[in-house]
């Protein structure tokens, strides 16, 4: 009787792991592929399940089962939803602070982050944060006379992890960070 070589299933991807949050469910498309590159059949090769929910801001799993003659197993594979980008909507320098205003996301956030620093490339940047997310403005405190320094914002959501239920931060893209001297 002759053997025969059947490829394993070496790799799942997911057309899309993070999304932005719009009150949607979301579902990414998954693809299988044995250890020669050839796609596997989803309900004759495997089957898909998607975590409840997938609407909210947060970490969700897929679980694809391996089936049929040829494959066993399963593998996890995840995607994240986050919160809607928001941007600096102004700037003003002050004596030794800055103050910074941001455009407010009240849905599936919990806070906001700000940072700033004296290079353009936010190297030694050190970061505010406003925890909670009905605020706009922060007034940043002690620092340098007539030096220039680069802002930007993101918002963040505080969510329970997929696996074990502890609590993860998903962040936003940082916004287009802008340019306030200190007075």
């Amino acid at each position: 009787m002759a053997t025969v070589k059947i490829a394993k299933a070496s790799k799942v991807t997911l057309s899309k792991k993070t999304y932005t949050y719009n009150g949607k469910v979301k579902k990414p498309s998954v693809i299988v592929k044995d250890s020669n590159g050839t796609k596997l059949k989803k309900g004759t090769d495997y089957s898909i399940t998607y975590a409840k929910g997938r609407k909210k801001v947060g970490k969700y799993t897929v679980k694809i089962t391996l089936k049929g003659e040829k494959y066993s197993g399963s593998k996890t594979v995840t995607f994240t939803i986050k919160p809607k980008n928001t941007k600096l909507t102004s700037k003003k320098g002050q004596k030794k602070a800055i103050v910074v205003r941001w455009k407010k996301q009240p849905k599936q956030t919990s806070g906001y982050q700000i940072q700033y620093a004296t290079k353009k490339n936010f190297s030694n940047a050190k970061i505010v944060t406003v925890k909670k997310n009905n605020v706009t403005k922060k007034t940043i405190k002690k620092l340098a006379a007539g030096k220039k320094y680069y802002v930007r914002v993101r918002a963040y959501k505080r969510v329970r992890a997929y696996k074990d239920g502890k609590a993860v931060t998903v962040y936003t893209k940082w916004s287009k960070a802008k340019a306030v001297k200190t007075k």
